[in-house]
């Protein structure tokens, strides 16, 4: 099956991965199911960090310093959305609302689509999980937290398992 335009399905269908020898020479290597992982995780946590950025770094700035607040929330949805992510891109997991597997492509319009996407997932899991868990604490004293990495937690892993379906919209409405 060839690559959609807008997903790299030849990474969930195959355990073959470019590596680099740091001669200067790049080669494709069979990886095992670790390695495989291991090199998707890689890849997805570049692909949400450096576009992600803005984010992060207001969430790092101005957020304040508590046990369960605005800055563990948005670690907790940073870290599920990279592995969801490479899940998604290992082939493991399909993602939702799409038959194909694989992660998303980088084109131009879809690295634009990323840096709106992740920011405001991340935005949406980091201040909405803050807002649910000050929401949640007169409940008690541990439902705060709770609320807060669940509902960031939620968000990262749908964010993932939602942006191939997304991307593959919205390039066919920019590309097509």
């Amino acid at each position: 099956m060839t690559d959609r335009p807008a997903r790299q399905t030849r990474a969930a269908e195959s355990r073959r991965r470019q590596s680099w020898s740091g001669w200067g020479e790049g080669t494709v290597d069979e990886k095992d199911g670790i390695g495989v992982f291991l090199d998707d995780v890689t890849y997805v946590f570049a692909d949400v960090s450096a576009l992600s950025l803005p984010i992060l770094w207001t969430v790092l700035v101005g957020g304040t310093n508590e046990w369960v607040g605005v800055k563990t929330a948005a670690l907790v949805a940073w870290l599920t959305t990279v592995a969801v992510g490479a899940l998604i891109r290992g082939g493991w997991v399909t993602p939702l609302a799409t038959d194909a597997p694989g992660w998303v492509a980088l084109t131009p319009w879809l690295v634009a689509l990323r840096v709106f996407y992740y920011n405001a997932a991340l935005a949406l899991a980091a201040y909405g999980g803050r807002a649910l868990g000050e929401a949640s604490s007169t409940v008690g004293p541990q439902w705060p937290s709770l609320a807060t990495v669940g509902f960031a937690f939620a968000v990262g892993a749908l964010a993932a398992a939602l942006f191939p379906r997304v991307a593959e919209s919205f390039y066919g409405a920019v590309a097509g």
